[in-house]
């Protein structure tokens, strides 16, 4: 039997991937599943980018391409990020990556090392503790609470013991699970707590364009060039765009960091598929209107989901997010009564209900679970009637 390497000995597969294959399996034996548990828009990608994918690849390009992307898109995304979230971008700080999650692994993989300790405010996306131990770092959890609405609270972590080794700390806001997006002046008193530490800063901004109830998206690198010198700003058109499947994200920072980021993509995936990219140019200059009539139908639907949750406080508690297409959904009321744990409740809701939702404890919170309204209201409504059939049997 071949002898795994230590890194990947213990390495668990997405446990969102998980429950959505689980969901896939029992729909391809023709049952009725509601699947609320990945982060995909249920949206098509808008015409204008399929139709220059498909011209890039009539044209020829479909060749390979410079590691850190085409120039012309390197130019774009630092022209829209100059522009869209208030710093300055060069193409030479840009690595245009498969994903906003290859571009988190790259940074990891670039800024940290055995022996280090990277934060990781928690509960936060479930691939970030296996993204930071494959570098041979450990991550340590800052808690993030249900009573101060899952808000960024420095404050809370004044009297933590905050280890030597540590290096750097990974945020991201809007925030997957809370669906939670942090103000102006909590991440100012969040920069200055972790400059005084000298602690770089990889921030995902990925959920950067869904934003609800007036709040604003604030790109950290933007509070000034002593920060900007620390993070990683780390987005894509994922979420935004409905390019889920198309693998199309990006990093900026400094310029060397960036290059060595480059390097170990050059000596992984090579670069990002050629005519991928090049729809990205047209991804990059879409009217802003496009994104915003999706964002409102995704509030109609959080306000379907406000309303049914308001209806089972019995049972729950929950906080009302202002970003991406979460809720949060603290579920010990019922689970304390019931004797179980979110996890059995999940799985028990997919089994016998056909209703997937992920666990709170794959983000590091037990007794809650996520609840993802990327989905149509029809399909909302028969996943709330079947969660209300099973907190009541």
């Amino acid at each position: 039997m071949l002898k795994l390497a230590s890194r990947v000995a213990a390495l668990q597969s997405s446990s969102i991937m998980d429950i959505a294959a689980q969901a896939g399996a029992l729909k391809a034996k023709g049952v009725d599943v509601v699947t609320l548990a990945a982060g995909e828009p249920d949206f098509n990608t808008p015409e204008e980018i399929q139709v220059a994918a498909t011209k890039a690849m009539a044209e020829g390009i479909t060749k390979y391409t410079p590691s850190a992307g085409f120039n012309a898109l390197r130019e774009a995304i630092a022209e829209k990020v100059t522009r869209e979230n208030g710093f300055p971008v060069k193409a030479e700080e840009v690595l245009i990556t498969s994903g906003a999650k290859h571009a988190l692994y790259f940074a990891l993989q670039t800024l940290a090392e055995a022996g280090d300790a990277v934060l990781v405010p928690t509960p936060g996306w479930v691939s970030y503790h296996a993204m930071v131990e494959l570098t041979g770092a450990q991550m340590i959890p800052l808690p993030i609470y249900e009573e101060d609405g899952f808000q960024l609270n420095v404050d809370r972590w004044k009297g933590m013991a905050i280890p030597p080794n540590a290096r750097g700390i990974l945020i991201n806001s809007p925030n997957n699970p809370t669906g939670v997006a942090y103000s102006r002046e909590q991440l100012k008193k969040f920069v200055g707590w972790a400059l005084q530490r000298n602690l770089w800063i990889l921030s995902d901004e990925i959920y950067e364009k869904i934003l609800y109830d007036g709040a604003e998206h604030v790109s950290i690198a933007s509070l000034g060039p002593e920060v900007r010198n620390h993070t990683i700003t780390v987005s894509g058109f994922s979420k935004s765009h409905c390019m889920t499947g198309w693998r199309l994200g990006w990093a900026i920072g400094p310029a060397d960091i960036i290059k060595k980021m480059s390097a170990l993509q050059s000596q992984s995936i090579s670069h990002v598929t050629s005519f991928v990219q090049w729809a990205g140019l047209t991804a990059a200059k879409l009217p802003a209107s496009k994104i915003d009539e999706m964002v409102e139908k995704f509030d109609e639907r959080r306000q379907y989901c406000l309303g049914r949750l308001e209806k089972m406080t019995e049972y729950c508690s929950y906080h009302r997010p202002n970003g991406a297409f979460y809720f949060f959904v603290n579920f010990s009321k019922f689970l304390n009564k019931v004797g179980k744990s979110d996890a059995e409740m999940c799985k028990e809701l997919l089994s016998d209900h056909h209703v997937a939702i992920i666990p709170g404890s794959a983000f590091g919170k037990e007794k809650f679970v996520r609840i993802s309204y990327a989905n149509n209201i029809e399909n909302l409504k028969k996943a709330f009637d079947r969660i209300e059939a099973y907190l009541k049997k």
